[in-house]
């Protein structure tokens, strides 16, 4: 049988975690109402930890052993502060609203990598990064639509996880992306059970498998996206990343009646516009153009 071209796997790849990360937003929605941040939180993450054990069993001890105990501890804190502010914020903001906004994840590490990574950002990235934030004035129209503390706290999400990206780019000078999945889930584990005990509401068996879902469309999500980028140049798969929002859109109105405004899909193609002129500038600047 003929292999398949590496874009098109790519392009695969990326279709497969956008549906899978489009599951997630539905899933967390289904139980946010009920249970908290923390309890949903805590859920994911030991249900990836068994998703990854059989992995975990065939690998040597060695193998996660890591010298950059304080960087994961720090990326562990960002990711379960930003998964906290998503999973509560997706309980009142609209889906296509929540799915916009995470396209500014790029946008922060711009905005951030000169402050932590020392990097220099050329003017075209700086010009990217500024029309992109132009983007989320467009959809929370501030002064003309009421700014809810929630959709604050989805946007403060996306700006924290991109402290967390920036931590695990830092991380991968040295260790490895098993390392780094591991001791990401295995250390918010904790840092999610603490809370969730206080507030702890006793799932049903229906809801127990909502929770679940989102762990295994998280990972699945995760997963995949990495063979995307592996299979294929990131300037080839990132546009389809772009689908996650019709995908959630259209099923959050058909469950939920959410609806995405026009405001919505004008600020969404802006600020994902931007994102991927910097996925371009970055592929080109590898190459050497």
């Amino acid at each position: 049988m003929t292999p398949l071209p590496p874009a098109l796997r790519g392009v695969l790849w990326m279709l497969l975690a956008v549906t899978a990360w489009s599951a997630m937003y539905l899933f967390v929605r289904q139980v946010s109402g009920r249970y908290t941040a923390f309890e949903i939180l805590f859920v994911r993450n030991a249900v990836t930890l068994l998703t990854m054990a059989p992995l975990l069993l065939g690998t040597p001890l060695a193998a996660l052993r890591t010298q950059r105990f304080p960087m994961h501890c720090m990326r562990a804190l960002l990711a379960c502060l930003g998964m906290l502010g998503l999973y509560a914020g997706i309980a009142y903001v609209p889906l296509p609203d929540v799915v916009a906004l995470s396209f500014t994840q790029p946008l922060f590490l711009v905005a951030l990598a000169p402050l932590v990574l020392r990097e220099t950002v050329e003017t075209r990235r700086w010009a990217a990064t500024l029309i992109g934030f132009s983007g989320i004035l467009i959809i929370v129209r501030p002064g003309f639509a009421d700014v809810s503390a929630a959709m604050l706290l989805v946007l403060g999400s996306a700006a924290v996880y991109a402290g967390s990206n920036l931590c695990i780019k830092l991380l991968m000078r040295t260790d490895t992306p098993l390392q780094s999945v591991f001791y990401g889930n295995a250390l918010m584990l904790p840092l999610s059970l603490v809370p969730a005990l206080f507030a702890c509401v006793q799932p049903t068996w229906v809801d127990l498998g909502w929770m679940a879902g989102v762990g295994l469309t998280g990972a699945l999500g995760m997963y995949a996206v990495a063979q995307a980028y592996r299979a294929a140049d990131a300037s080839a798969v990132a546009p389809f990343d772009f689908l996650r929002l019709p995908i959630t859109a259209s099923a959050a109105y058909v469950i939920f009646g959410d609806v995405a405004g026009p405001w919505t899909w004008a600020g969404a193609l802006v600020i994902f516009g931007s994102s991927y002129a910097l996925v371009l500038l970055e592929s080109r600047a590898r190459r050497g153009t």
